[in-house]
């Protein structure tokens, strides 16, 4: 199964990535909607960066209390209509990358245009062992 990892190293805090995923996923540029978060400041020393991806520990398909998020073949599914806004997934996820929206949540489905847009290659996608 493969999942998205984040390379700080490789990252220069262009955050691409957060609208690739908003478009991709709302269809507007919105980074608040993005479904990973990577952050990017400047210290005395340079460019300070880090990030958070789901990297499918599956904590929220485990978590939700109607099957709402489920794992299939390596990518998640949120199914909307089983949906109850009850946010356990959102509390539970260890990387904070599952997004609370107006009305439901935005999960990261494996999509991978984070990755293809990522000009440095800080973001890929590979194998994840279980």
């Amino acid at each position: 199964m493969k999942a998205l990892f984040f390379h700080a190293e490789k990252c220069i805090g262009c955050k691409l990535c957060h609208l690739a995923c908003s478009a991709q996923n709302e269809e507007e540029f919105n980074p608040r909607l993005a479904r990973l978060k990577i952050t990017s400041r400047y210290d005395r020393n340079g460019l300070v960066v880090g990030g958070q991806t789901c990297d499918l520990c599956l904590k929220c398909v485990e978590a939700c209390p109607v099957d709402a998020i489920i794992e299939k073949q390596g990518r998640l599914s949120f199914l909307e209509d089983l949906c109850t806004d009850c946010d356990i997934c959102v509390d539970i996820c260890p990387n904070q990358v599952i997004v609370n929206k107006e009305t439901g949540i935005g999960v990261c489905v494996q999509c991978h245009s984070c990755a293809n847009w990522c000009p440095t290659e800080a973001l890929i996608f590979a194998e994840v062992e279980r």
